[in-house]
């Protein structure tokens, strides 16, 4: 579990989604630092979108945790989404 004192923008530790049988994240983990430009990338399937779905809080995660500004999205919504701005392909 990431400490709260992390002083990234952005950290996800550990997460995992699953679908049923289905494996979409397998244990992602990085941080954002302010300042700093980051890209997901990798082919359909990888996960990307899940894993911004889970961050954003629109998807609760199998396991770990993903923290905004400190603030765990999934214990403390409000918190983080007031530091998450998000448009989606398709609303």
């Amino acid at each position: 579990r990431l400490e709260r004192t992390t002083m990234a923008t952005v950290a996800v530790s550990h997460v995992c989604k699953r679908f049923g049988s289905v494996t979409a994240v397998d244990d992602v983990s990085f941080e954002i630092h302010g300042g700093e430009i980051f890209g997901l990338l990798g082919p359909n399937g990888a996960g990307k979108t899940t894993t911004i779905k889970v961050l954003t809080g629109l998807l609760r995660p199998t396991s770990g945790v993903a923290l905004v500004m400190g603030h765990d999205i999934q214990q403390e919504p409000v918190e983080a989404k007031r530091h998450i701005g998000y448009i989606p392909d398709h609303p």
